[in-house]
């Protein structure tokens, strides 16, 4: 990738219990009041908002805001084999497609790990074959598709607070959901992406509604999961530094059972049912260390009939949900979703 720091970085401190209580007040509702948060923590309003101002700035969390499978897309797994020497060039381009929401280096058969978001199977498909397809340093390229997402990273928890503090939360709403498209929905999207905290003025702004009407738009694609928010955790940091990808096959009648009780387990970050290739599940588990890669294999087979297919180890993301990374493994900036112009194509 260009323009990258390649000195050597010193290693992150570990996140504190107050700092991952924060955090996990935040999992619960990205969009609670500070004293809703505060509440929730055992500290004062400001108190909480200052602590978290410290860690967005600092890099070390933020607020990760993204269309939702619920809003009628097309999510894409994409393996892409690259000609040698060329991968980070390959990714670093990729990384600026705003449909190409993540872009990790994977190892085994695979240089690159795509995560694809398209509005329908035509993009897609253009995706797939113009702009991943007809790259000159693209050697391979091979697709599936997510079909149903049991559970995804949002889902994550801290695992510090013993239960859900009263208002953090938010409730369901009634009534109709706009469709993503609604050029509104797209405004929510839009200001959302680039602030999950956004105040509501800014987003009525952006509608060109009143206060009131945006809010009621906001917990509705929220809650129908049109809109999708989570936090997420700097890369450089020493509680889960190392992922595990699981390509297996299980028989279609205990594909909902054998999702389950891979979802159940903690360090779960996604699972997902895929169509299209020679897999039918795929999950991707955080690792406190290399050495336990084989054990958590192990977690998740037991007692299914399961196999598993392929396996790889994370090396590095590029991009994660929009957002960018350098060697370091530090943010550097976001490719948003929504976009005014047609997408780059590389």
């Amino acid at each position: 990738m260009s323009d990258v720091d390649l000195s050597p970085a010193d290693p992150a401190p570990a996140l504190s219990h107050s700092d991952l209580a924060l955090i996990e007040a935040l999992q619960r509702d990205p969009r609670a009041s500070w004293a809703q948060v505060a509440a929730a923590v055992g500290v004062s309003a400001p108190t909480a908002r200052r602590r978290w101002e410290r860690l967005v700035a600092d890099g070390t969390a933020w607020i990760t805001t993204y269309p939702g499978i619920g809003a009628g897309l097309v999510a894409g797994l994409v393996e892409v084999r690259c000609r040698p020497g060329t991968s980070d060039a390959v990714a670093a381009s990729l990384s600026t497609h705003p449909r190409i929401v993540t872009v990790s280096a994977q190892t085994g058969e695979r240089d690159l790990g795509l995560i694809v978001f398209a509005e329908d199977l035509t993009e897609l498909r253009r995706i797939v074959q113009r702009d991943l397809g007809a790259h000159g340093d693209v050697v391979g390229v091979r697709s599936s598709i997510m079909t149903r997402v049991f559970r995804e990273g949002s889902h994550w928890r801290a695992g510090v607070l013993d239960s859900p503090a009263r208002g953090v939360g938010a409730a369901p709403s009634a009534g109709a959901t706009p469709p993503l498209a609604a050029p509104g929905t797209m405004a929510v999207l839009g200001e959302l992406e680039r602030d999950g905290r956004a105040p509501t003025a800014r987003i009525a702004a952006a509608m060109g509604s009143g206060e009131a009407h945006a809010r009621r738009t906001v917990h509705r694609l929220l809650d129908s999961r049109r809109i999708v928010q989570r936090v997420d955790v700097t890369l450089d940091q020493p509680h889960w530094p190392h992922s595990l990808a699981l390509w297996m096959v299980v028989p279609a009648a205990q594909l909902d059972e054998a999702a389950r009780r891979i979802g159940d387990l903690p360090t779960t970050r996604l699972c997902a049912a895929l169509a299209g290739g020679q897999s039918n599940l795929y999950a991707i588990v955080w690792l406190r260390s290399l050495e336990e890669a084989a054990e958590i294999e192990a977690q998740i087979t037991r007692g299914l009939t399961a196999r598993v297919l392929d396996r790889s180890l994370l090396l590095h993301y590029y991009k994660r949900l929009g957002h960018t990374f350098d060697d370091a493994r530090r943010r550097t900036g976001q490719v948003p979703w929504v976009v005014a112009s047609p997408p780059h194509r590389p």
